[in-house]
């Protein structure tokens, strides 16, 4: 495939990955290894499908692709979810390949096909950046959320969210893998009687003092960057106002 970076606004190509629910894991070291070798990445991570049709970050993330890479297995071949993601593709004019990996071989003919004419990249260099346990406020540049946490050494946060005019208690948990240096947020904001999910997958980019900058790891359409700022003073209330 010819890479043309119009079709996703960046120099890096744009892929969107899908694969059957049986082959997840698959997928998920394949988005890894991607994402080392310079690819930006779109994925259905809530995965839901209402008669038939995708939800429309999942639609607007197809669009922004370059390609759409499917883990193929028999059962990704009849998975309504997959089914759906080729065909809202194709109906883009994007190009999908099926990829069933048995060697580095054929990774290494996936990157060639997603770069095309353009050099593939070395893996990207480690930035040196740790988040560690403790207080972090972490700010969306692109919207007007803000998550105030407490990170705790096993891996549950709590803390308070602000979208806007709402303010929301959060429960959740966190991981921070020190060798992808990739922060990820499963998150529940309780604002009223509905809890809603966020689901964050943020990558360190540089650091500023002691601010830590960040971009999505996961997003095509319209990736946001972030700023992480360890904080002081006590934890976040339990209460929302």
């Amino acid at each position: 495939m010819t890479h043309r970076s119009g079709e996703s606004g960046s120099a890096a190509p744009a892929v969107f990955l899908t694969a059957a629910e049986g082959d997840l894991a698959t997928l998920t070291v394949l988005d890894c290894r991607l994402r080392r070798r310079g690819v930006r990445i779109g994925v259905d991570a809530e995965r839901v499908l209402t008669d038939g049709i995708l939800q429309e970050p999942v639609l607007q993330d197809l669009g922004a692709c370059d390609a759409v890479v499917a883990v193929w297995s028999w059962a990704a071949a009849g998975d309504p979810l997959v089914v759906a993601h080729l065909e809202t593709a194709a109906s883009f004019g994007k190009r999908t390949i099926q990829y069933a990996p048995h060697d580095e071989a054929q990774f290494e003919d996936l990157l060639r096909a997603v770069y095309g004419t353009a050099p593939v990249p070395a893996p990207r260099r480690p930035a040196g950046i740790v988040i560690t346990p403790g207080r972090w406020r972490i700010t969306d540049g692109d919207t007007l959320l803000e998550l105030d946490l407490v990170l705790a050494p096993d891996g549950r946060t709590t803390g308070l969210g602000t979208a806007g005019d709402h303010t929301g208690r959060i429960t959740g948990s966190w991981r921070y893998d020190r060798s992808d240096e990739e922060l990820a947020l499963d998150l529940r904001i309780s604002v009223g009687l509905r809890p809603a999910p966020l689901q964050l997958l943020l990558h360190p980019t540089r650091r500023d003092g002691d601010r830590v900058h960040a971009a999505d790891a996961h997003g095509l359409a319209a990736p946001h960057t972030y700023t992480l700022e360890p904080g002081d003073g006590p934890r976040p209330e339990d209460g929302a106002s």
